[in-house]
Order: structure tokens, then C-alpha cells, then sequence
């Protein structure tokens, strides 16, 4: 009897955002987003972890109860997930939708780009294996930086908007979040190797957010009136985002 009391008083599992659950085959991370409409689930596309969503922070353990019937599937895309590589000699990669190609100079520091006779481009710096990619990637941050800046401040604009602060982030599944409070957006420094209106659409996007907080009618009316049709670069975003994740420094 009195087993039989402890067992039903004995309080359920509590789940807290951030939290990551071992699984064995795979870990399961937990998070909210007070924007989601539903309980969600993906696999993370750099550490290989499913990662699954609730709407509040109460429905985190509907949230593991629904990934636990996904197990099949989160196994499944793991299994298809290609490994994450870093940026190395000979890659060629596009930045603002030009092809660049990685290579390796002795005694260049900091990466620089160099047009070759041809009109073809090359990306080089020097080090071993890990202080190559890194450097590659501190570059394509610093053009990531200075390229949404000048896009912010030029949609900024159009809405007489001035002042936005920006900087960048490495998240996964969100590729911006604006603050119209503080007039600061965060951008995610991996869209500098997407095409160029793909970029700008992000920008539009986020800049959008500083008159309209939500994505209501209104919202998205604003963004056509920055950017114009933005269907095919949003399409291009839940396609193809994924590839942008390729590479790591």
C-alpha cells in the first residue's frame, strides 16, 4: 500500500531548456522557442545531435515523449547526414555566389583573396589542417559582418530607420533575430556563402521585424515592399540551408 502511494506521488521527470538527453545511438537536445506553434524535431546539422522544440517550456516532456516515437527516423537521417568537414586546400566554396577556391600559401596570415589571370578566384592563407580553416572562416566572418551591415543600413533605410546594430551567430535552424527594442539584429555568419539574394532577403527579412515584431499579413507585406518577390529565397533557405553547414572552421 504504502509502495503503491510512493509510486504515485512520485513527481514526473523535469526537463529543462538546454538540457541533453542520452539516448546511446544519438543525444537529444531540448529547447524552446515561444514562437513555435508546435512541437518540432531535426537533427542538428554540425554536431549530429536531434534537437527537438516545444512552444513552452511546460511541454518539454511531450516533447521527449514525441521524439521517443521518432526514434526510426531520427537513426535514419543521422545515418544519411554527411560529416562535417573543415575548410581545406583545393575546396571551392561560393561567397555572394562567386566561386572561390581555397588554397595555401606559406607565410600569408590572414586570408586574401587573389584574381587569377584567367578572372577565376582563389582564397588563400597558410597553417596546418585546423589553423587553415579557422582562418578561412574568421574571413568569411569579417565579409559576413561588413556585407549585412551595409544591407541592414540600406533596408534600415528604406524604413527611415538608422542606427541598427548587427552581429552574427552560428545557430542552427535560424538564420536571424531582430530586437526592434535595442535595433539589433543577429544574423548567421554562414548566409556569406548562400547567393546573393538569398543574403539581402535575410536582411529584408530581419529589417522587416523592426516595424513588425510578429509574421503577420503586415509583415510580410513589409518585406515585399523592401525586397520584392521573396518566395524563391525563402525556398532556397528550407532547401538548401542545410549545405551551408558543410564546412567548419
Amino acid at each position: 500500500m504504502i509502495s503503491s502511494l510512493k509510486a504515485l506521488l512520485k513527481p514526473e521527470p523535469g526537463y529543462a531548456p538546454g538540457d541533453v538527453l542520452d539516448f546511446g545511438a544519438y543525444k537529444l537536445r531540448l529547447k524552446v522557442n515561444e514562437r513555435a506553434r508546435r512541437i518540432s524535431l531535426r537533427i542538428d546539422n554540425k554536431t549530429g545531435e536531434a534537437v527537438v522544440t516545444a512552444p513552452r517550456p511546460k511541454h518539454l516532456k511531450d516533447a521527449v515523449d514525441f521524439a521517443r516515437t521518432r526514434h526510426d527516423w531520427i537513426l535514419e537521417h543521422r545515418r544519411d547526414q554527411p560529416a562535417p568537414e573543415r575548410f581545406a586546400p583545393g575546396v571551392v566554396i561560393h561567397i555572394r555566389g562567386q566561386a572561390v577556391t581555397l588554397s595555401e600559401k606559406a607565410g600569408v596570415i590572414t586570408a586574401r583573396p587573389i584574381q587569377a589571370e584567367d578572372g577565376t578566384w582563389q582564397l588563400v592563407t597558410s597553417g596546418d589542417e585546423s589553423l587553415f580553416s579557422r582562418r578561412i572562416e574568421r574571413y568569411l566572418r569579417q565579409q559576413a559582418l561588413k556585407t549585412l551591415q551595409a544591407e541592414t543600413d540600406r533596408f534600415a533605410g528604406m524604413l527611415g530607420v538608422s542606427g541598427v546594430r548587427i552581429s552574427l551567430f552560428d545557430a542552427r535552424g535560424r538564420w536571424g533575430s531582430c530586437t526592434p527594442s535595442r535595433k539589433t539584429i543577429r544574423y548567421s555568419w554562414r548566409v556569406i556563402l548562400a547567393p546573393p539574394h538569398v543574403l539581402e532577403y535575410l536582411a529584408a527579412h530581419e529589417c522587416a521585424h523592426l516595424r513588425h515584431p510578429d509574421h503577420s499579413d503586415r509583415f510580410w507585406t513589409e518585406v515585399t515592399g523592401l525586397f520584392g518577390d521573396y518566395r524563391a529565397a525563402r525556398k532556397w533557405l528550407k532547401t538548401n540551408g542545410h549545405t551551408l553547414f558543410r564546412y567548419n572552421g
